[in-house]
Formats: C-alpha cells, sequence, structure tokens
C-alpha cells in the first residue's frame, strides 16, 4: 500500500474526486477509498420513496400555496428554503414521536437554546467573544460531510443591532434579579479603553416574543465586544433562539440558530472557541439545544 504525505488536486478536478473517493479523518488516519458502488436508477427511486424525504414529501404536496408560503417565511429566519425548514421541523417531530403537520413559528425553528436553572443553582452566565480575529468551522463547499478551520477577521462598526427572540418562565429568587442579553462593548477614546453593557432586559414570565436594542453613538474606535446571556437571582427556564449581532450588515453571532449551543471543539478545531462559555455555572444550571415541542 502507498503511502502518501500530500496530495494536491487542481480546482478543475476536486469536484471529481469528490465524487470518486472518500476520505476519513484527514488529521488523525489519513485513509482515503473509491466511493461506494452507486445504485441503480430504479434502486435510487425506491430508495427516494422509502427515506424520510419520500415520507414527508406526500405531505408536502398536500400543502397549499398559503401554507407552504407561512414555512417559506418562518424559513427565512434561518437561511433555510421552505422544504429544508419543513423537512427539519418534522424530522425532529418524528424523532419525537408528536404529530406532524404542524404550522411553522415565525419566532423560533427546529432547535432553541434551553438554559435551565434548579436548586441550588440560582442563575448563570454565558459568554461570546468577538476580537477583531478569531478561527470557526465552515463545512467544506460540496463535501456536507466534512469541516475545515477558517480564520475569521470581523471589521467592526456602529450600529451594533442586538435581537432575540425568547420565552422564559422564571421565579425569582432572593434579591437583585438579573436576567438580559447584553453587549460588553470595548472602545479605544483618546487613548483611554472604555468598556460600556448596552443590555436587551428578559420579562420573567413571557411567551415567545421578540426584542431587539440598537447600539451607537459610542465615541472613539471599536475594539472588540463580548455577548452575554445573564440570569442571576431567578429559577426557571429560558428558551432562545435567532440570536443577532449584527453590524455592516452581518449578523456575527456565533450558532445563530442555536442548533448546539454547548458544542465545545477538539482535536484539529480545538483552536475554535465554543459557542457559548460559561462564566458562572453553578450544580443545577444547564445550557442545551433542544426541540421545544418535545420539552
Amino acid at each position: 500500500m502507498a503511502r502518501t504525505q500530500t496530495i494536491e488536486t487542481p480546482d478543475e478536478l476536486k469536484n471529481v474526486q469528490r465524487g470518486a473517493l472518500e476520505q476519513r479523518d484527514r488529521f488523525f488516519l489519513g485513509a482515503i477509498q473509491g466511493h461506494k458502488r452507486f445504485p441503480s436508477k430504479s434502486k435510487k427511486k425506491v430508495l427516494r420513496e422509502q427515506s424520510l424525504f419520500g415520507f414527508l414529501a406526500t405531505f408536502w404536496r398536500e400543502l397549499s400555496t398559503v401554507e407552504k408560503a407561512a414555512w417559506k417565511q418562518a424559513a427565512a429566519f434561518s437561511n433555510l428554503t421552505n422544504w429544508q425548514l419543513f423537512i427539519s421541523d418534522n424530522a425532529a417531530r418524528l424523532r419525537h414521536d408528536l404529530p406532524l403537520d404542524v404550522p411553522p413559528s415565525d419566532l423560533w425553528q427546529v432547535r432553541a437554546g434551553q438554559i435551565l436553572i434548579e436548586a441550588p443553582a440560582t442563575g448563570i452566565t454565558l459568554k461570546q467573544e468577538h476580537p477583531q480575529t478569531y478561527f470557526v468551522v465552515q463545512k467544506v463547499s460540496g463535501t456536507s460531510w466534512k469541516r475545515e478551520l477558517v480564520e475569521l477577521n470581523e471589521v467592526f462598526g456602529l450600529p451594533l443591532e442586538l435581537e432575540i427572540r425568547y420565552k422564559a418562565s422564571l421565579t425569582a429568587e432572593g434579591s437583585g434579579q438579573v436576567a438580559r442579553y447584553m453587549a460588553r462593548v470595548w472602545t479605544s477614546y483618546q487613548g483611554k479603553d472604555i468598556f460600556s453593557d448596552h443590555a436587551i432586559d428578559f420579562t420573567a414570565s413571557i411567551g415567545w416574543t421578540k426584542a431587539t436594542l440598537t447600539i451607537s453613538g459610542l465615541r472613539g474606535i471599536v475594539i472588540g465586544y463580548t455577548l452575554y446571556l445573564e440570569i442571576v437571582a431567578y429559577r426557571g427556564e429560558l428558551l432562545f433562539d435567532n440570536i443577532r449581532a449584527v453590524h455592516g450588515g452581518t449578523n456575527w453571532a456565533r450558532d445563530p440558530r442555536c442548533d448546539a449551543i454547548d458544542e465545545e471543539f477538539t482535536k484539529a478545531f480545538a483552536a475554535v472557541p465554543p459557542f457559548w462559555i460559561p462564566l458562572v455555572l453553578p450544580s443545577g444550571s444547564t445550557f442545551v439545544s433542544q426541540y421545544p415541542p418535545s420539552l
């Protein structure tokens, strides 16, 4: 068996290579092998009819134009098509033995972040840092099963627009209650570093709602900012989705769809910071991604 340290594929042949070869973990076990034989056209047709897509397609075809438009409107918040959101949402319903054909929500889509605070805990604080340069993980174009490390340069500017959709069921414990989504903005003015806090305060008990805040008019040059989810002197549950931290026309919030708010990156991706870093995480406090109707 030949041992190869490096393979360089011309750009014009990359799609052909991806269609012909399978590559395992390229960082630790760089084995490569030919793709398994593709099924015949008749076999593909049978597989499609037996697949989840084939099963849900029958429900999709029965939807009216108005119903499909509702899925399209909800899908826009997650940068999906109406069909993609329909498949994702109903696949989750199947996994949790829930009824199908339920209209989508404009306030959450598929997964949402869940913060749960139970005794003896009375709070939690999570942060997401946004320096000028940091690493992220992105899918490799044309190969959805692969991911690559990318260095991101976030060019700062004001205004900074915060937005979050959330649902809260919190009960006060003691005094000094705080529940908020906050940006701590770091600016430099006349040689001095200035840190200013700008927060969206959560209502303690409320159904799904949207809250926004625009930050502008700060003196000096923006050096960076840090996003926080902070709950103090409360117990209960907070669900949130569609997080936004927009400046320069781009939403820079990481994991804005809350697909995996507790994910930590390892091995070759260890340089990537977690989506949310716990600063205060006492026993009894947890944060995970959940499908809200399953709770």
